[in-house]
């Protein structure tokens, strides 16, 4: 009668624990290979809780972590009136530090014009100096 291979390695591998550890460590052994295959299984088990609650959609890991509270629609802000071409006449002339009391609207287009594009000095007279010195 002769051994089969896988025989021949299951006896070969208890003789080499037995001599490696010894008899003392052997109960030791056996106890922590069993408590690392109950790990295992409750490991496994656990995991084919969460494939299946994934599976049927109740799953934990779906919800969302903080459920926010049901949209309540903004506020309608109120939308400008477009501006009339008099109105940003004026703001323009104000911003130009022109006063506007008592005037028509070709009035204040016309000191818009003067402030914005200035006559370009006459001939007789020299350009204002860059160095603040007067002219000689």
């Amino acid at each position: 009668m002769a051994l089969d291979p896988l025989e021949f390695g299951t006896i070969a591998a208890i003789l080499l624990v037995f001599f490696l550890w010894g008899p003392q460590k052997i109960p030791e052994l056996a106890r922590m290979l069993a408590q690392a295959r109950r790990e295992f299984d409750n490991a496994s088990r656990e995991f084919q809780k969460v494939s299946t609650s994934i599976q049927d959609g109740t799953s934990p890991f779906l919800a969302p972590s903080n459920p926010l509270p049901p949209a309540t629609p903004a506020p309608a802000l109120p939308q400008p009136t477009p501006k009339t071409g008099d109105q940003l006449l004026i703001e323009a002339a104000r911003r130009l530090g022109i006063s506007t009391g008592g005037k028509t609207r070709e009035q204040i287009q016309e000191e818009i014009i003067a402030v914005a594009h200035p006559p370009p000095p006459s001939e007789g007279t020299q350009p204002p100096s860059k160095s603040g010195d007067p002219p000689a």
